[in-house]
């Protein structure tokens, strides 16, 4: 139970701009010095993790939440919304700079995820670790087919992780087997309909 505990938070979402970030820099797309590099990457880190972070423990302090889990439906609108204003402004911050376009993509997709899970979560308690590695698989997937073959490993990687991920969650009893098959599904196929709409 301890290593499911560990396994779903260092697989939390909130994570993913940052590995998705330290993917496209090992890539060499990105043709910035090293310096450069490490500010891009405090700066998603600190805008789409740190920060809203530490919003959402102060939100915990002041009993806006009940608990980090979110297990309650009102637990999770409060941090969802403060994620998505998140991501929005670091997307504004990198859509300046042409040699991240496939990361603004994935910004992108993440802000439209995260809104479904919002609107969602009145209904239903999706899980939100499916999702966002539904997001962030099928982002892989489209840089993998688009004839950047550097990503494959990634690719492949993050399909196993997600397994993982998943197994933890279902240990852990927070979700059910529909909760975790719809959020990837979702997570994914959301990705895949905005390739086809917007960038073919």
């Amino acid at each position: 139970m301890k290593t499911a505990k560990i396994i779903s938070i260092i697989g939390h979402p909130v994570f993913h701009p940052t590995w998705m970030m330290i993917m496209l820099l090992l890539s060499g797309l990105t043709r910035f010095t090293p310096g450069n590099d490490l500010t891009f990457l405090t700066i998603t880190f600190s805008m789409t993790c740190l920060v809203p972070a530490l919003i959402i423990v102060m939100m915990k302090k002041w009993h806006v939440i009940k608990s980090f889990e979110m297990e309650e439906r009102d637990d999770r609108l409060g941090p969802l919304f403060i994620m998505v204003l998140f991501l929005y402004t670091t997307l504004r911050f990198f859509n300046r700079f042409e040699l991240f376009s496939l990361f603004s993509f994935y910004l992108t997709t993440t802000i439209v995820v995260t809104i479904l899970a919002f609107v969602i979560t009145f209904f239903w308690k999706i899980s939100l670790h499916s999702l966002g590695w539904g997001n962030l698989t099928a982002c892989l997937f489209i840089m993998t087919t688009a004839s950047i073959r550097m990503y494959l490993l990634y690719f492949i990687g993050c399909i196993i992780i997600s397994g993982i991920v998943a197994a933890a969650r279902l240990k852990l009893k927070s979700h059910s087997n529909a909760q975790i098959y719809t959020g990837f599904a979702m997570g994914f196929a959301t990705v895949i309909i905005l390739y086809f709409l917007f960038l073919l």
